[in-house]
């Protein structure tokens, strides 16, 4: 599935859960809701009509007019909501309404803090998808798990046209929305996308490509430099490096400041890349979320297993620090770039193309630390690096008794190799 797929699947299953609550529930006033998708409403200032994801009503007996309208958007985003999408809504909204009127602002991904304030101070309501492939709704600032109210448009509301009836239905159309949009709080996953592989490599391919097409059409290789100028310009993400003093960290990223931090002490080696690309992944992968660093720094490291020769993923540390590190991997050393420049260094070492071998015969030793070096050198990555995605994708035999391979291999432990 595509990403405009999912989009697609995403607004019309998060949809699709509102207008079933509201025919389902709601029993003696469903009648009066009146239910509308893509609803087109004429502006008098544009002088046209605006279109909103879905509209509801409520109109009493009698009444020609809705005494209750909820206003819905809902959008697929890959990136953090700018203040701009929630202001374009609001005043949509504005443009076209009445009195008593509610906004409901849906998207799988997180908001920026200016938008987040701003659709605060306006009175919208923001829910974040917990999990894109789950569709499970968080509502934010909630009071208790009893409260499920949907603010007023601060600027459209009336409360004294609103009487205790009309107060006890708006109370009841709420909790009806909410209850089954508000995720369980028992099933706790802190934000974390549960992503495949696949997810996570076509996640990368496509901030390649958002990068310069030519990367993967010509299987070059990344710099820091580029990445870094990369990261300024189209999230305006800025590049801090800080003194090792006596800290292990390599790396770190401030999603709500846009800073992502890299030790100078590794500036220069082959690992600055790959730190760099790795919280470039935690950028892009995590911006919604929500579980706080001291909760994060209790979980343990993941272990690794010898008899799986893998990592074990037991807690939200594990899945964060996976995550990252595969983009980064997929990003530096795509699979297709990493299958041609091996054939070429095959080509300029004259050498059968195919899979990489080694065993313990000494020039295919030597033959195998050419390569090895030629794509390390290519990719800008440690030797770790192009071994891991070399045995991932199946173009490393390894027929070799001593512990040669399988010394590199155990570097995997390292935080950036797993």
């Amino acid at each position: 599935m595509n990403t405009v797929e999912k989009g697609n699947q995403f607004e019309k299953i998060s949809l699709g859960i509102i207008e079933k609550l509201i025919g389902s529930g709601l029993f003696g006033i469903k009648e009066y809701l009146k239910v509308t998708p893509k609803a087109k409403i004429y502006s008098s200032l544009r002088k046209g009509d605006i279109e909103f994801d879905l509209m509801i009503e409520f109109c009493p007996p009698n009444s020609k007019k809705a005494m209750i309208t909820y206003f819905i958007e809902c959008k697929n985003y890959n990136k953090r909501i700018p203040v701009e999408q929630v202001q374009k809504f609001y005043s949509d909204i504005i443009q076209v309404s009445g009195v008593n009127v509610k906004g409901i602002f849906i998207s799988n991904s997180t908001f920026q803090k200016s938008a987040y304030n701003y659709a605060e101070s306006t009175g919208m309501m923001i829910i974040e998808a917990d999990c894109i492939d789950n569709f499970k709704i968080v509502l934010h600032k909630r009071s208790s798990a009893d409260d499920y109210r949907i603010p007023f448009i601060k600027e459209r509301n009336n409360i004294d046209l609103l009487n205790e009836g009309l107060l006890l239905i708006e109370k009841m159309i709420d909790n009806q929305l909410l209850s089954g949009l508000i995720k369980a709080s028992n099933n706790v996953s802190y934000g974390i996308d549960k992503l495949s592989k696949e997810d996570i490599t076509r996640i990368a391919q496509n901030e390649l490509n958002s990068l310069n097409k030519s990367y993967l059409k010509k299987a070059y290789g990344l710099d820091f430099k580029t990445v870094s100028d990369y990261l300024l310009k189209e999230y305006q993400v800025k590049i801090e490096l800080f003194n090792p003093r006596k800290t292990n960290i390599l790396g770190f990223c401030d999603i709500e400041n846009k800073i992502i931090g890299i030790n100078k002490s590794i500036i220069g080696t082959k690992r600055d890349l790959f730190v760099l690309g790795h919280e470039y992944g935690h950028y892009i992968l995590h911006h919604k979320l929500y579980i706080n660093q001291i909760l994060l720094d209790s979980f343990s490291d993941s272990k690794f297993d010898l008899l799986t020769g893998k990592h074990r993923l037991e807690n939200p540390r594990h899945w964060i620090e996976w995550q990252a590190n595969y983009f980064s991997a997929s990003f530096l050393i795509p699979r297709s770039s990493l299958m041609a420049k091996l054939w070429q260094a095959q080509i300029r070492y004259k050498l059968p193309q195919g899979n990489l071998y080694i065993d313990d015969q000494r020039h295919n030793q030597e033959n195998f630390s050419k390569i090895l070096s030629y794509l390390s050198y290519q990719f800008n990555v440690s030797k770790t690096s192009i071994i891991y995605r070399l045995k991932e994708f199946e173009l490393l035999t390894d027929n070799s008794r001593t512990k040669r391979i399988g010394q590199i291999i155990s570097e995997y432990k390292s935080n950036y190799f797993i």
